[in-house]
């Protein structure tokens, strides 16, 4: 038996909490109905989990300060067919970023796929074992769902996979890639840039190609957006964005930034000014921090880097 091994430490990365130790395990691309459809956990070196080739993985126990050791004697596969975590009907998707998560759910083991990173813990009722069900972008696939609010879950690998949105086999249809470093164990996803499609209200016809991308650190979520102008048809401007932003004291989060504003086909560099709306995707866009509405026609965009907390 070939067994691999990865030690993390004492200290905790980026991201959340991180396993304690991990022996013989490793994620790969699995076929469920359609190629490369699923996620599987299974032994370092690609063959089945058993009794005589177990694995084991080390978590934090349910008591503050604890360690909690399991060990796993199959292989363990979650299909991704249907979920969509907030990107349905939105476009395809090629690089897109999930992450495996160990979890103690108060001293059983699950496992799960997520999309939002920097949580060390997870709320029950973002959890399911129904693809279908998992619909937001804090949404957790797992093996079985989480019962307990006493758990632990811990990032112990990530991968990019193809969304096909509504087309090919099956909606919301996930490819796992395989290409070099599209299947990591042992590794967080913070600080790997992937795409995602904006929803665009206030335009005639909306913004399109260019760059619309995203990453963490943490529970902080950094966006960068570029595409090319959109035709406005209202004074408004909203878009949503990867994750939802977190309840702060006074609500919604207003954010200044330096960006390149296009305003009835008129450009220039503006402070312009993003609101957040509480556990939501939702951005509000504003000419300057005057809050100026923008022209109800004439080309319309707004080129912008931001950083904003996730709701947990």
């Amino acid at each position: 038996m070939t067994l691999g091994y990865v030690l993390y430490g004492n200290n905790n990365e980026i991201g959340g909490a991180t396993p304690k130790e991990m022996v013989n395990l490793a994620l790969e691309n699995a076929t469920t109905t359609n190629a490369n459809d699923s996620i599987r956990i299974t032994s370092a070196d690609g063959s089945d989990l058993s009794a005589s080739n177990s694995g084991t993985i080390t978590l934090p126990g349910a008591t503050s300060g604890t360690l909690t050791t399991f060990q796993l004697t199959a292989n363990v596969t979650i299909n991704l067919t249907g979920a969509h975590w907030g990107a349905g009907t939105s476009g395809d998707l090629t690089d897109a970023v999930l992450r495996v998560l160990a979890i103690n759910d108060n001293g059983t083991l699950r496992w799960g796929v997520a999309k939002q990173g920097g949580r060390e813990t997870v709320v029950t009722t973002d959890t399911s074992a129904t693809a279908t069900l998992i619909t937001t972008p804090e949404g957790v696939l797992c093996n079985v769902a989480v019962a307990s609010a006493t758990n632990h879950a811990v990032e112990i690998g990530h991968f990019k996979g193809f969304f096909d949105d509504t087309g090919g086999a099956a909606e919301d249809l996930w490819a796992v890639q395989t290409g070099v470093a599209d299947i990591i164990t042992g590794g967080t996803a913070d600080g790997i840039w992937q795409p995602w499609n904006p929803v665009y209200t206030g335009f005639s016809a909306a913004p399109g190609g260019g760059e619309a991308t995203w990453t963490m650190y943490g529970n902080d979520v950094y966006v960068h957006h570029n595409r090319s102008n959109g035709t406005s048809s209202t004074t408004a401007f909203t878009m949503t964005g990867p994750i939802k932003a977190k309840n702060h004291a006074s609500g919604g989060l207003t954010i200044f930034i330096g960006s390149y504003v296009i305003n009835n086909g008129i450009g220039g560099i503006s402070a312009g000014r993003i609101d957040t709306t509480v556990n939501s995707t939702t951005f509000t866009l504003y000419v300057d921090s005057a809050q100026q509405p923008w022209f109800g026609s004439g080309a319309k965009n707004a080129t912008f880097d931001m950083r904003y907390e996730a709701e947990p």
